[in-house]
């Protein structure tokens, strides 16, 4: 999975002790990943700082997009922190924890990426307390891994609602910087605005009462980040990027 490297279902016997010390904003974690997945219902926070698109393939849902290049993510400062004044994904900030399936129906597991070094038994936020139930530490997280559930799922039939009136659209996009690198986005899908303006006008009241039309704007309104994204790229970048001809090499990314 994206940014977990050994999950482990949290369990009160074996993790009895286990306590998650403070990391202070500090997102490395995720320094090695140029998107990441995305609620609909944060379109209109994120739209703000990235370009908001598909992954390919029919049931590719929503990813902000964070670099131009594989494993490269433009917004974490050179403190290890997230970029300050930018929206942090809820996919970022549910991280060490996520649920997981159980075997059973509706059933999922407390998970943790146990390889995430600010886990100890020392000191920090207790995940149980002496009577092995979960402190209100635990409560919180477990509420925010619920209600982040529900946004993706939500999100889900939001795409299953495009793919059916065939609003989204395979898209190859090209960025240069100014000195000349040239990056190719390919295999992503947008929302085609042409088809949208010709759907029946009882199809557009439809995607207006389920809410889906602010998403749909503001999802194309964020496709203007794209042009934004070279400016946060290493001054190296274009030296880099460059073939010795002078001529601006092709990089080519994937959500």
């Amino acid at each position: 999975m994206l940014l977990y490297n050994r999950i482990a279902p949290l369990n009160k016997d074996k993790h009895r002790t286990l306590k998650l010390r403070s990391a202070d904003g500090e997102a490395n974690f995720a320094a090695g990943t140029h998107y990441v997945p995305l609620a609909a219902t944060e379109f209109f926070q994120a739209c703000r700082d990235y370009p908001v698109i598909f992954a390919g393939g029919a049931e590719g849902g929503p990813v902000a997009l964070l670099g131009l290049r594989e494993s490269e993510n433009l917004f974490i400062a050179d403190n290890g922190k997230w970029e300050p004044n930018t929206y942090v994904p809820a996919f970022i900030r549910r991280y060490p924890f996520v649920f997981a399936k159980g075997d059973e129906r509706d059933n999922f597991t407390v998970c943790f990426d146990e390889s995430y070094p600010p886990f100890n038994s020392d000191d920090g936020e207790a995940l149980f307390d002496e009577s092995g139930e979960y402190t209100p530490f635990l409560n919180r997280i477990i509420d925010f891994l619920q209600r982040y559930r529900a946004e993706m799922l939500q999100t889900a039939t939001f795409v299953e609602r495009l793919n059916e009136l065939e609003l989204l659209i395979e898209r190859d996009l090209e960025v240069t910087t100014p000195g000349g690198a040239r990056y190719a986005l390919r295999g992503f899908r947008v929302v085609d605005e042409d088809r949208l303006r010709k759907l029946a006008d009882g199809k557009v009241g439809e995607l207006l009462r389920e809410g889906y039309m602010g998403w749909i704007y503001a999802h194309l309104a964020s496709l203007n980040n794209l042009s934004r994204l070279p400016a946060r790229l290493p001054q190296s970048a274009d030296l880099d990027d460059t073939r010795p001809d002078g001529e601006g090499a092709d990089t080519t990314t994937e959500p």
